[in-house]
């Protein structure tokens, strides 16, 4: 459960351990900026960083807008879910891609797979006619790469059948197993993105929550530091491994952030919310 969070005061000290890691993930982005990556796990991951580190400075925006008079902002807890639910996003496609500690050769196969999911995406978006070589060039590759044999015969199968058809997936590991790699609790996991989904989309409970909440209710201010609160293990989280793939150059966090750090990433791993 969150942290207890009953007052707009509570909301504001939660949403300065927030400020605290967004700071410090600013410094190792400006820090690794032009900085020439060794691998291309590097090169991606630094880039998914900077997206993911772009979607939370654009969050804690919206929460600033955020107030308790009764005409605040309680509605933009819909685009804050949102914007939160695209960390998560950001956040699998980084652990998948560039965290993870697997071995080269199933580095290498990951990155070609979801260059493929997405190339197949941009063909059927648009006239993909000068981009059916690239992809019958990486569907080849993917077919006949040295990691592929080592898949059990069923999930095998049923990859190969999906690049076949046209329908190659990002991932070829299911979100409880990337969870695993990643350390990260999959029940919380899924329950923090059920959450934020749920007030993305347009569904009855969460457009009448919002629309009946009182801003001077406790429910309130515990409402609006959801989305932050969510995203935060997910930025301390990549912040310390895109430093890992760049070490030389990544600063360290001033001792409270780091212990701010640790305890949201420890948050992540045993699948339950701080308490106070």
């Amino acid at each position: 459960m969150l942290p207890t969070i009953t007052t707009w005061g509570d909301y504001r000290a939660k949403s300065r351990e927030f400020d605290a890691v967004l700071e410090h993930a600013k410094a190792v982005a400006a820090a690794l900026d032009g900085l020439q990556p060794i691998t291309p796990n590097a090169a991606h991951g630094g880039r998914i960083f900077v997206k993911l580190l772009s979607h939370c400075i654009a969050l804690r925006e919206l929460a600033g807008s955020v107030s308790a008079t009764p005409s605040g902002g309680l509605w933009l807890v819909a685009s804050m879910s949102a914007v939160a639910r695209s960390v998560v996003e950001a956040f699998d496609a980084f652990e998948y891609v560039a965290g993870h500690d697997v071995s080269s050769a199933e580095r290498d196969f990951r990155i070609r797979l979801w260059e493929l999911h997405d190339l197949t995406r941009r063909m059927k978006m648009q006239d993909g006619t000068d981009l059916q070589a690239e992809g019958h060039r990486r569907r080849t590759a993917l077919e006949h790469h040295q990691f592929l044999p080592s898949l059990r015969p069923e999930l095998r199968g049923e990859l190969l059948q999906r690049i076949a058809k046209g329908e190659p997936p990002a991932f070829h590991l299911s979100q409880r197993q990337r969870c695993a790699h990643s350390g990260v609790d999959a029940a919380w996991h899924g329950r923090i993105t059920m959450t934020l989904s749920q007030h993305a989309h347009t569904l009855p409970s969460s457009v009448g929550q919002l629309f009946e909440l009182r801003t001077d209710s406790p429910e309130a201010p515990r409402l609006v530091a959801t989305p932050l609160l969510a995203a935060l293990p997910f930025l301390a989280r990549t912040t310390q491994a895109v430093a890992l793939l760049m070490p030389s150059r990544a600063p360290s966090p001033p001792s409270r952030t780091g212990r701010t750090m640790a305890t949201w990433r420890a948050l992540a791993a045993n699948g339950a919310w701080a308490a106070d």
